[in-house]
């Protein structure tokens, strides 16, 4: 079960800015939004991994409550409120990401440093053995290798999920970053990137990214007290989503230390290494390209499995 840590911040837009020493993450599925005064409904339908509800905050809580449990198991602690305001309006969503390989990953408890911290890891590297490297190779795309400190890979998961990691310098806001994303993608699409695009990943890479499970709950303050757009003037009285964010739960178990442990990868050609501040987009089908979730992974806590490095 995840911990809600205040290392961790779920922001209400994109053009949010990244502070140093955090974890930002972005979620466009809640319900509401403030618009002229009012509190107003997104028009979109509710994905398969997000539950919102939006009525009598007593109704409301009951119920999205409920449905946490029947479509995700128990509800993590501090998700939802013990008990709702009267006589208001309540709104709330719990949206969990959890992207699936179809073909798993390796893994190791101690994969690289992550400033001081020692962090897991999920990948590819020389000892894997043959047939997994195959199988899980065949899901990367590399889009950008520029060095180690700036590269985009594409892991393809199931259903229509597409998972960017990037390494790369530290925007101004989530939005620029996601842009740049975006921009990649869509540029390695083209029939100019298919036939000049970047080199594929092969026997000379290695993969290594931290592992996340990663919870972040905002009460959305712009909308208590607005009315309800369409309704009977009643305002909100309490508003709050909640997203919980896995990636690499599903890796095989994990391996004794190899050679490169704790390192960045020096013995490989081109080594895609999160051992410091990460991107992470997961994206729909293109060519849309609907940004799902976006995580700016700039502390290594509470990264799943991180212990204290060497003194």
């Amino acid at each position: 079960m995840p911990v809600v840590s205040p290392a961790t911040v779920l922001v209400p837009s994109l053009s949010s800015p990244i502070p140093e020493g955090l974890n930002l993450i972005f979620s466009p599925d809640f319900p509401l939004e403030e618009r002229g005064g009012k509190a107003v409904a997104v028009p979109h339908a509710e994905p398969p991994w997000s539950v919102a509800r939006v009525g009598r905050a007593d109704e409301a809580l009951r119920d999205v409550a409920q449905e946490i449990s029947r479509r995700f198991g128990p509800v993590p602690d501090g998700v939802l409120p013990e008990r709702a305001p009267g006589d208001v309006l309540g709104a709330y969503a719990f949206s969990f990401v959890r992207p699936s390989f179809v073909s798993p990953f390796a893994s190791e408890r101690e994969g690289v440093f992550f400033g001081e911290r020692v962090v897991p890891v999920f990948g590819l590297w020389k000892d894997v053995d043959d047939v997994t490297w195959s199988r899980a190779a065949a899901q990367l795309r590399n889009h950008r290798y520029r060095d180690v400190d700036d590269f985009m890979i594409e892991i393809e998961a199931r259903g229509d999920d597409r998972v960017v990691v990037a390494r790369c310098p530290r925007r101004e806001t989530l939005g620029a970053a996601v842009a740049d994303v975006v921009a990649s993608v869509r540029k390695s699409r083209s029939w100019r990137g298919r036939w000049f695009g970047a080199k594929p990943f092969d026997r000379s890479c290695a993969l290594r990214i931290p592992p996340l499970d990663l919870c972040a709950i905002r009460v959305q303050e712009e909308l208590i007290g607005k009315p309800l757009a369409g309704g009977d003037g009643s305002p909100i009285g309490d508003a709050r989503h909640a997203v919980r964010f896995c990636l690499g739960w599903d890796a095989l178990p994990p391996s004794e230390p190899g050679p490169i442990t704790l390192g960045r990868g020096d013995a490989y050609e081109r080594p895609f290494v999160c051992n410091g501040p990460f991107l992470v987009v997961v994206l729909g089908a293109p060519p849309q390209d609907e940004v799902r979730l976006a995580a700016w992974i700039g502390s290594p806590e509470p990264l799943q499995g991180a212990t204290a490095g060497a003194p």
